[in-house]
Parts: structure tokens; sequence; C-alpha cells
């Protein structure tokens, strides 16, 4: 084991064998000794509730004249402090009193529209009026750095799918900054092609990327992060993409994270890594800046990444006038080996066997943004504010993707043609004599080679194909809003302008499965429309797109409340402007991307809430959202020109935009006691949704829009704030099903056309049908999760969790009637269910020194988080093996399908120092 793990080993069982000791010292009170101040540092006479442990306990307090706020003789356990002055926003602190301990604290009010706690939310991205989570009529759901803190997590995805309800991860690319986060079955991806439905947002800034409304989560900083909220439904105030969800992150200033702070660790996997922060003020100046150094060389064979994020923030706080101006710059290589074939991770010899192993190489991403973010808050009056943002960021990305071209599966790779042994012989490369078959050449090469000089069929012959892409883009814009704020109504009326711009280049290069059965050797035959195959379609996935999108919109919402009830209203206009220019040269065989979309829409919402006591309050939501295709599915939307790949773009006809309408109610007691729950229930469903269909002549497909997807649940969670244990429990059960018919390509599900119709194992045309009521690929059906913070001792402290995802099914099986014939179709096309138990510790030396450790999958268990059906060329023994059926009198070939899986990574340890200077 390497030197991290023992030390990390030997940490976390110092903390076990600490918590297991018996206190003997009689408990004592605590004391709450604040000091109340606004951004410049100026003391604050401020009036608030502090809530105590116990359901119903509170009293009034008040702020001396300097600022100074005692509290003496509490009892140990959690309180809350509400504390509110006219023209500050209500600032909401959380405090565990412990046994003879005193909490000294300076606690910030900050000009109101800001939102400075995630016991209450932004109205809107931008961070307009906040709203109390508990006058909000849906189930939001927060994390804070201190859960950042708690959990260890590597960024903020790993902590959002071990704490969070109803969230789950597909690792379809198997890196840990790339994983697709899903909630309610709606997915927020790095993946263009991924259906999205998750918008994502940081100080106001969309987050969503041009090209695809993808998500690059590796360029959001977790160093930087103050907290986030997951609001969920369709609430269109979070603008397009919203048919599930916002993610809404708010980063640190230097006015809430004063000091220094730097962290290392390592461990498992050679990972290491260092993370540190600093943050000060002087006057109306605060100052932040973050950054991470990060790398592992992965568990995965050949699977090392980097991240390296800076972060910093200079804010101005004087009187009303509230300005900060960020920025960051992000430059990340990452290696995501994807999906890898069951049987070879359960094999134990050959070639590639085992679970850490791969399919094929490589499967990089290089990508780097630099961004700036503005946002300013004017207090025009005590109930009046003004905020407004501007933003404006560039991202390229380059990735490069090695394949085994499935095209060769069925062809005659080893026997080598007159005009081959010619090819080779002119271009001095020798050949065997003999006649050679798959034992005897186990990766087949020279027909490549030969066809290849040939120029004849290089893209049957040849068993590899390497894929280069570059993207570009630019985006930038401003809103504003107008907030209005008395006791009993909050209203906020905004616009914005977003516009982005990108460029997109695709090329594609043959070549050969090299002896290692993973790695490509490139040839001189590229996918640029020089060759066709059999069926007469030209070879050709190059893509050369510049587009630019402009949405202009306005919202308005109000929230007004009265006695027990608090009623919102609400609403967004967007028009959406997809200007797209092909500029690759005009060809017969395929249509021309350069097209100019249009959507409009007016999304509206409405909620209610009652407040019957603090034991109970009930909810009712209403919401509709919309998105509009992206490019990737309008460059691939004609039938008269089908993709072969979602991303091999050729023609842009007109799609509809989604739109989404949710309705949810439920009821939650306690929100501020010892003991919290809530439960409710959850039902969207998308109109006019796009699928990726069958285009049934030329074995090809295209985006279509379809009647729609139906994604309903319940969620359910418990909570307990005790003394020294914080604790949850969280269930959700997530029905997500296609309502509508349609036909689709799957070649390698087992009750596809060509298999009804007696050849099976053909992989080239063969049709499924989904029917309404069949399950959504990859998304569970079940999801239980368990968490605690345990802190036995004052410097000690333990966390653990546990979650237990059921199974789903993989791509490829979207009428889930694929089943294993053990020889033409292997594996159940399912993802089986999975429970993953994470167990981490620290230890407080001092108040300046603190050590950390965590186990992650202490249990060692295997589990797939994704998977998908393909055909492959390797036999049950790891041996590529081409052609390897006997002809249908058709003439057609079978292969060998199979089901791929996204293994999960294995027990990982690691562990390091936490150092703090200056902190308050």
């Amino acid at each position: 084991m390497y030197r991290y793990q023992r030390t990390a080993l030997l940490l976390a069982g110092l903390g076990l064998a600490q918590a297991c000791v018996t206190a003997t010292a009689q408990s004592s009170a605590g004391n709450l000794r604040l000091h109340v101040r606004d951004s410049s540092g100026a003391a604050i006479s401020a009036k608030g509730t502090l809530y105590g442990p116990t359901a119903g306990h509170s009293q009034v307090v008040e702020s001396a004249s300097d600022g100074s706020l005692q509290v003496s003789d509490l009892a140990p356990g959690r309180y809350t402090l509400e504390l509110s002055q006219t023209g500050f926003a209500e600032r909401r602190s959380t405090f565990v009193v412990r046994s003879g301990a005193t909490i000294t604290q300076d606690i910030i009010l900050t000009v109101g529209g800001v939102n400075t706690t995630v016991d209450v939310i932004a109205s809107t991205p931008i961070g307009a009026l906040n709203v109390p989570l508990k006058d909000v009529p849906v189930p939001v759901q927060t994390l804070s750095a201190q859960t950042l803190l708690d959990t260890n997590a590597i960024d903020l995805t790993d902590a959002m799918k071990r704490r969070l309800n109803g969230v789950y991860v597909n690792e379809n690319q198997n890196n840990p900054f790339q994983p697709d986060v899903n909630y309610r079955g709606y997915t927020a991806s790095p993946l263009v092609g991924s259906p999205a439905g998750l918008s994502v947002y940081m100080d106001g800034v969309r987050q969503n990327q041009p090209f695809g409304d993808v998500v690059q989560w590796d360029l959001i900083p977790k160093v930087a992060i103050s907290s986030m909220e997951l609001i969920p439904g369709s609430n269109p105030l979070y603008g397009l993409n919203t048919l599930g969800g916002a993610i809404a992150v708010q980063t640190k200033d230097g006015i809430a994270n004063q000091g220094f702070v730097i962290s290392g660790y390592g461990g498992s996997f050679g990972r290491r890594a260092v993370d540190a922060e600093y943050g000060g003020n002087k006057g109306a100046w605060n100052w932040f800046a973050a950054g991470t150094l990060y790398h592992e060389d992965g568990w995965r064979t050949l699977s090392p990444s980097s991240v390296r994020q800076g972060f910093a923030k200079l804010g101005y706080a004087q009187g009303g006038t509230l300005v900060s101006l960020s920025g960051g710059y992000a430059i990340n290589n990452l290696t995501g080996n994807g999906t890898q074939d069951f049987r070879a991770i359960n094999r134990t010899t050959g070639l590639n066997h085992g679970y850490n192993s791969v399919y094929s190489i490589p499967d990089v991403t290089y990508q780097h943004q630099p961004f700036l973010t503005l946002n300013v808050t004017q207090a025009i009056s005590s109930s009046v504010t003004i905020n407004a943002n501007a933003y404006v960021r560039y991202t390229r990305q380059n990735t490069a993707n090695g394949d085994i071209n499935d095209d060769s599966f069925d062809q005659s790779l080893y026997t080598l043609s007159a005009g081959d042994k010619t090819a080779l012989t002119k271009a001095g490369i020798p050949y065997p004599s003999t006649v050679q078959n798959a034992s005897t050449v186990p990766f087949p090469y020279l027909r490549c080679i030969a066809q290849t000089l040939q120029k004849d069929e290089p893209y049957e012959k040849c068993t590899g194909v390497d894929t280069d892409t570059v993207t570009r883009q630019h985006a930038a814009g401003f809103s504003g809003v107008l907030n209005w704020n008395t006791t009993h109504n909050k209203l906020s009326v905004g616009a914005g302008f977003d516009r982005g711009g990108l460029t997109f280049q695709q090329t594609g290069q043959f070549g050969y499965l090299n002896t290692d059965g993973i790695s490509i050797t490139r040839v001189n035959a590229f996918l640029d429309g020089t060759y066709t195959d059999d069926d007469g379609t030209v070879i050709d996935n190059r893509v050369n797109l510049h587009g630019t999108t402009t949405t202009p919109s306005f919202f308005v919402t109000d929230t007004f409340s009265l006695n027990k009830w608090v009623l919102n209203v609400g609403g967004r206009y967007n028009h959406t402007s997809i200007n797209n220019v092909d500029r690759l040269p005009p060809a017969s065989y395929r249509g021309t991307l350069t097209a100019v979309n249009n959507f409009q829409r007016f999304n509206p919402t409405a909620g209610i809430v009652y407040k019957a006591s603090s034991l109970l309050n009930g909810y009712f939501n209403y919401d509709e959202s919309s998105r509009a295709p992206t490019s990737t599915e309008l460059g691939c939307a004609d039938p008269n020109f089908p993709c072969s790949l979602p991303n091999a773009l050729v023609s842009d006809p007109p799609l509809k935009q989604v739109v989404s309408r949710t309705f949810e109610f439920g009821f939650r007691g306690n929100p501020d006691g010892r003991y919290r729950w809530s439960a409710g229930y959850f039902h969207t469903n998308n109109y006019d949704d796009l699928l990726f269909v069958a285009a049934q002549a030329t074995g090809y497909g295209y985006f279509q829009n379809f009647g729609k997807t139906r994604r309903q649940g319940v969620e359910a969670a418990a909570s307990a704030h005790l003394r020294k244990l914080d604790a949850g429990a969280e269930y959700t059960f997530l029905q997500a099903t296609y309502q509508s018919s349609q036909t689709i390509e799957a070649d390698s599900n087992s009750s596809n056309s060509n298999a009804k119709s007696g050849e099976k194992g053909v992989a080239d045309g063969g049709l499924i049908t989904i029917q309404p009521g069949n399950n959504i690929p990859q998304v569970p059906q079940h999801m239980f999760k368990l968490y605690s913070d345990y802190h036995p001792l004052l410097k000690l402290g333990i966390s653990a969790d546990f979650n237990l995802i059921s199974s789903s099914y993989v791509r490829g099986n979207e009428n889930n009637q694929h089943q294993a014939d053990g020889v033409y179709y292997l594996g159940s096309g399912k993802s089986p269910g999975f429970g993953v138990v994470n167990l981490g510790s620290s230890y407080n030396i001092t108040s300046h020194f603190q050590l950390f450790a965590q186990i992650n999958n202490l249990l060692n268990r295997h589990y797939y988080t994704a998977g998908q059906l393909a055909t492959t060329p390797y036999d049950a023994n790891g041996n590529f093996v081409a052609r390897p059926f006997a002809a249908y009198a058709s003439g057609d070939y079978a292969v060998r399908n199979t089901t791929y899986l996204a293994p999960g990574a294995p027990i990982a340890v690691f562990g390091g120092l936490r150092v703090t200077l200056g902190k308050r």
C-alpha cells in the first residue's frame, strides 16, 4: 500500500477508535459571543431570533450599539440565529454549541438583495430578493462550503451525489470530473449529444455552454464555492433548459472568508492535490483568491488527469452599494476511457482484462477557460434595490478519441487479395505467404495498410478510427433586476441578454488496432468523403460549423405572504435565435448546416405554501419551461441526410423546442428544529421531446420531435440535528418513461428487426419500437441515501454516507426487451444496482492545524453507473476475431453484441493536512 494510503488509514482508524471513548466529564452550558457588522466593518444594531435545539424553543435577541451580541448558558446542541436590519439582507447562521465552549464569531450583514446563506434562496439567478426556504413551494436542497469540507469531496458533483436526494451520476466518461449529473431523470452532462435538462449557474452566470448545452464540471472551482442550491422543477426564472431543475452556485468573498487556508492531500491512484484560499477586507474593500492543483494517475489503465483552477474576486461595499468583480482561469487535461465489455471486466486472464481495463485509447479532453463576472447591487431605499451583472467567457476544448472500427467486425481481414499483395510489394512492406486467420494474426493490420495504399476500402478493412475535435466558444451577456421588498411582498422585475458564439471542427482518420489491444496506429486514410461503402453511402464525418446563439429575455416574480399563506407567481419570456453557418464546401451527399432558427415562449410559474405550524406546512407548485434544440440536434435532423452519429452533423432542418410542464405538492415540518422531515410528489411531462430515431432506408438516424416523455415520483427525507450528531435519510422513487411510440435503430438489441427476421447478430439496420410505458435508460427507479456527521469530541469529526442505487436499463435497450442468448447477444442489457459506503474523519490538532482522511467505497464494491449495448470483435477469451460466424443466405454476417458497463472507482484512500492562519 502506498505511503499516503498507510497514513490515511492510520488517521481514519484513530478517528474511529477515539469515537468509542466514553466521555466522563459532566455537561456544561455553552455561550455565544458575536459581533454584528456591515461589510465595511462598522458595528450594527440588529434584532433577531435565536432558535434552540428543541422544537418550539426560541428567544428574541438584539445586538448592542457596538455590534456585540452575547447569549450565555446555552444547552449543548444546534442553534439557528436569524438577524435583520432595515436596508440589509436577512442573515441566517447556524451554530453547534458544545459543552463548556464559547463560540466567537463576526456576523456580517450585507446590503439588501445579496444572497448570504443557504437557508434562503435568491428569487432569480442573479441573486435578487432572498426568500426563506420555508416560503418556497418546492423542496429546495442546499450544500455549503462546510459540507464540501466535511465530505472531503474532490469537486461539487462528488458532494451532490452523496448528500442530495434524487441526485445520481452516470459515469459514461469514467472520469471523476466528467460525470453526467442527473436529477429527477434530467441531465447536466459534459458530453455533446446528451439530452440536457438541468441549468447551472455560478454567481448568476449560466454555465451551460452554447454548443450542446453541455456543462464542464471541471471548470467550476470547488475551493471557491460558498454555497449551492438545487431548485427542483421546471422553474422558468432560471431560463432555458430548466426542464427538471436548476443548480445555483455562489462563490466566496473576503468578507465572510478572512484569512489563509491551505490543504494538501494524497493517496490512492497517485492522487495528489493542493487547495489554497486567501481572503480579507479593509474599509469598504474586500478580496478573495483561491486555487487548486490536482493530479491523479487514475484507477483505470492509462487514465491520468490534471486539473488546475484559479479564482479571484475583488469587492467593494459602502452604504447601499455592493460591487464585486470576479474572474478565473482553468486549464485541465482529462482522460475518460469510458465503458468496457462486461466480459473483459470479469475475466482474470487474457489481454485487457479486469475491473480496471479499458476498451480503447485515447479518450482525452484538453480544455481551458478564462472568465470575468461583474455583479452590482445598489440600494435605492430601504425597500428598493437594483441588481445587475455582466459576464464574458471563452472556452476552448480539444479532444482525441480512439475507437475500434465496428464496420470491420464482419469483414474478411486475414486473407490478402492479389491487389493487396501488389500494393504491399510496391511499398516494400513484407507479408506472410501462407493463409492467415485469427489464431495466427491476433490483430490484423495488413489489409488496412493495403486498402489505404489502393484507396479502396479502408473504412471496412481498418480496425481503428481516431476522431479529433476542436471547439471554441465565446459567451457574453448582462442582466438586471429591480426589486421591491416589503413586509408581506417581494417583487422582482428584470431582463437579460445572452449571446454565444461557437466554432466546432471535427475530423476522422482510419488506423489499425495495435497488439496491445487498445491503441491505434493511424494510416493515411481519412473520413473526408473520399470513400463510399457498399451501400453507396459516402464516408465523411467532417464538421466545420460556426454559429451564434442570441437570447434576450424578461422575467417577473412576486412572493406575497399573509399570515400562514405564501403565494408565488412569475414567468419568463425567452426569444432564442440560432444562426449556423456551414464552412464546409457543398456536397450532393449531405445537406447544409447553414440555417437560422428562432424559438420563443413565455413560461409561467405559480405556487402556494400553507404554514399550519412550525411542525407542518404544505406546498403546491406548477411551472413550465422550455429548451431550444442544440446545434447538435439541429445539425442532425433531416431524414434525407441522416447521421451515423449525433455529432456527425450534416443538415439543419427545423425542430420544435421542448416544453416541460411540472406540478408537485408535498409536506414538510420543523425546519428549524432538531428533527426535520419532508415528503412530496412530482410529475413532469416533456412535450415535443427529442429522440435520435432510425432512418430505415439507410440504417442511420436523425433527431426528431415526438410525443412526450414523463418523469414522476416521490421524494422523502428526514434529518436529526442533535448535540453531537447531524444525520439524515433520503429516498426517491423515480419513474422515467416514454409516453409515445417511436422506431429507433438498436443493432445490438436482441429484439431488433434483424433478429426477429432470422438474422441474429447482424448489426446493420436493426430496428426496435419504443412503446408508451417503456423505461428511459440509465435512470434508476430507487435511490436511498444515509449520511451522518458525528463529533464525539470537540476536536474530532467523523462523516459517513451510504448510497443505494437500483438497477437501470442501458442505452440501446430503450424498449426494455433485450435478452441475452449467449451467442450473438451477451449481457443482460441492464446496469445492476449497487451500494457504496464512504467514511471520512478530521482531527483538529490545534485551531490552526487539522488532519483529515477519507475512504471512498469502503467495502471495495464493484459497481456500475451506466452502460450501453454495442458490437464487439472479441470472443469470451478476449481474442480479436473478425467475421466470427458464417454468412446468412442473404450474404450478411453476424457479429457479437455485448453489454458495456461504466465501472465505478474501487476503494480509494487519501488524507492530508489543512492549515488555517488568520481565519475569523
